[in-house]
């Protein structure tokens, strides 16, 4: 490196071998360890620890870990204890489980060596290929960090969070959440691809920040929570019936695809649209909502047309209608509309609110539609000029239009009613509106939509990074992806494939595989793409695809299947944690793991869709 004049960093991943990081640490300015395998070997052994066994395991972690910790301190190096959720210890995991808990503990066994050694140049890391396990276990260990007095600094990642748009959403729900909460100083993006390929998706979610950095001035009371950020619980709300679908208890989160139907002449083109999302395109699921912006009564005039072009052709979506201009265009759509979302195009008298909400409240009372409240464009047209300066003036301006329209709600009978946020680009701002609708016991469902962010060079990692945080965080009925200029199918699918990124709603088999590496022997990128190709349609199958036995085992724990490099061409199969065929040519892989899928009765052949 000297010799090249290069001054990059270099760190040293190290797995199962003390011994290279002992030599290694001279040479490098970094070492990583995994805490799961530096001084343990992983049996998957059923063991009880009693708590002098246990204390007797951590004096046998102590006298391998310190001194590596002593030669890091003497040559003035850094470490990095890099957790990985599928490579927690035999002793962690009897006792803790494989849980965020034992992810946690196994990182603060390795802290507490350092620090009474006196060394404090660690970084940490808590990575899984499940953004929702990895978005929790970094808040937990922040916090018990925060109680035991420690400050260090935290590497983001999703491991093994595969190739393409899959692997850019995960990454981008599991990293982009926790630089929204204010957690994370480094990050590493792990794609199935060229490593060239990683670095322009880590930039892009990390440039917002670093923008911002010296200028946050987000109130804090704005980011103060009501719920458990430790484990999912999604949020409570009440069941709403949309014709033949529901929104909000306990159903699925559904999904929007935005249409403009504001020209005549794309009518029939937009119903064709419409019929390749409800019948689903590939393993593209059908669209469930279809929202459209009403400005004009010739919109309406068009929506008609549109709804009667369906109807000829067994045709039915719900439709969320979105009305902007004079209350009158609002009262005409409603008849039209399953949820209706209004907002006047001018700001109005205070005075006026009362009025327009009784309008509206009583003009639904024997329709079937959901009115869904624009709290933020609402406030912005009655209540203030502009966007409120400070996040207080935000929350004061909520509060009175939220009472308004309960209390308009109450007058009228009326409980069928939802929330959205069109205009924010801030999570903190959905925050407040569950804190608000909490505070008042109102369980209304809440739509999720964010406008286009600006800071975030590709639109795919803006949208996943703030729904896939809220979603991690439980709150979200449905959600609704801006037109990007791709089309209505490929806004559709990325709203799927965020969904199923934090596994709360599965389209499609979900993939694990690792990065190429020197260690692999056999061309990882080609292989997961053909084996995504040839099992992608298996809905709800989990399969790693791992390209040697160090992260082979652990890293895919919670897969069905594996497919895992054994030797030059040569493939070990996996059920679970268990090998259950050994050293198969390469050539002959594919078929023998569709075998064993089929033997373990999940296996149906793919559906290729045609349209005329």
């Amino acid at each position: 490196m000297a010799k090249r004049r290069l001054t990059v960093p270099l760190v040293a991943d190290i797995h199962f071998t003390p011994s290279v990081a002992m030599m290694v640490v001279e040479h490098v300015e970094k070492v990583r360890i995994n805490p799961g395998n530096f001084a343990d070997k992983k049996r998957f052994k059923v063991v009880e620890f009693s708590d002098a066994a246990y204390n007797a395991e951590l004096e046998r972690l102590y006298e391998k870990f310190s001194p590596l910790v002593r030669k890091c301190k003497d040559y003035g190096r850094a470490m990095r204890i890099g957790v990985n959720h599928g490579s927690l210890s035999d002793r962690i995991m009897n006792r803790y489980g494989d849980t965020i808990h034992g992810m946690v503990e196994s990182a603060l066994e390795f802290a507490r060596i350092c620090e009474d050694i006196g060394f404090y140049n660690v970084v940490f890391s808590m990575k899984s290929s499940n953004p929702v396990v990895m978005i929790t276990a970094y808040r937990l260990l922040a916090k018990r960090l925060d109680a035991l007095g420690m400050a260090y600094p935290f590497h983001l990642g999703v491991t093994e969070a595969g190739n393409g748009e899959d692997g850019r959403i995960k990454s981008a729900v599991g990293i982009g959440s926790l630089l929204e909460d204010g957690i994370g100083d480094t990050v590493r993006v792990s794609l199935t691809e060229d490593p060239e390929h990683e670095v322009p998706v880590a930039v892009d979610l990390v440039q917002k920040f670093n923008q911002r950095r010296q200028s946050d001035s987000t109130n804090p009371e704005s980011r103060t929570i009501t719920w458990d950020p430790y484990a999912f619980n999604r949020r409570e709300s009440r069941l709403e019936s949309l014709g033949a679908l529901t929104v909000g208890g306990k159903e699925p989160i559904r999904v929007a695809a935005a249409l403009d139907v504001e020209r005549r002449a794309d009518v029939l083109s937009t119903v064709d649209t419409l019929l390749q999302l409800l019948a689903g395109v590939g393993d593209t699921p059908p669209a469930e909502i279809i929202s459209t912006a009403i400005r004009t009564p010739a919109d309406l005039d068009t929506l008609r047309l549109l709804q009667h072009e369906c109807a000829t052709r067994n045709c039915s979506p719900i439709w969320k209608l979105v009305v902007s201009g004079h209350i009158d265009l609002a009262r005409n759509a409603l008849p039209h509309a399953h949820l209706l979302t209004y907002t006047p195009r001018h700001c109005q008298p205070q005075a006026q609110l009362g009025d327009h909400l009784d309008t509206l409240m009583a003009a639904s009372h024997e329709l079937s539609a959901s009115l869904v409240w624009d709290l933020d464009a609402f406030a912005r047209s009655y209540l203030a000029a502009t966007q409120p300066a400070t996040s207080d003036e935000r929350r004061r301006h909520w509060q009175l239009l939220l009472d308004s329209i309960l209390t308009a709600a109450q007058r009228h009978a009326r409980s069928r009613m939802g929330f959205t946020l069109s205009g924010t680009c801030d999570i903190f701002d959905y925050r407040l509106l569950r804190t608000l609708l909490d505070e008042r016991a109102c369980r209304a469902p809440i739509h999720l939509q964010f406008p286009h962010t600006p800071g975030y060079d590709n639109p795919l990692l803006a949208q996943a990074a703030h729904l896939g945080s809220l979603l991690c965080d439980g709150l979200g009925d449905s959600l609704e992806i801006p037109p990007s200029g791709l089309g209505a199918l490929s806004d559709l699918r990325l709203g799927y494939t965020i969904l199923q990124a934090t596994g709360l709603r599965i389209f499609k088999a979900d993939f694990v595989s690792c990065p190429s590496c020197g260690r692999t022997q056999f061309d990882l990128q080609t292989t997961t793409a053909r084996i995504k190709d040839k099992f992608g349609h298996l809905k709800g199958v989990k399969i790693a695809i791992m390209g040697c036995i160090v992260n082979g085992p652990g890293e895919m724990a919670d897969a069905h299947f594996g497919y895992v490099g054994a030797g030059t061409k040569k493939i070990d199969l996996y059920v679970g944690k268990d090998c259950v065929t050994r050293g198969i040519d390469e050539g002959l892989a594919d078929e023998k793991l569709k075998d064993l899928i089929a033997a373990h009765g999940v296996w149906v052949e793919p559906v290729r869709l045609t349209h005329a």
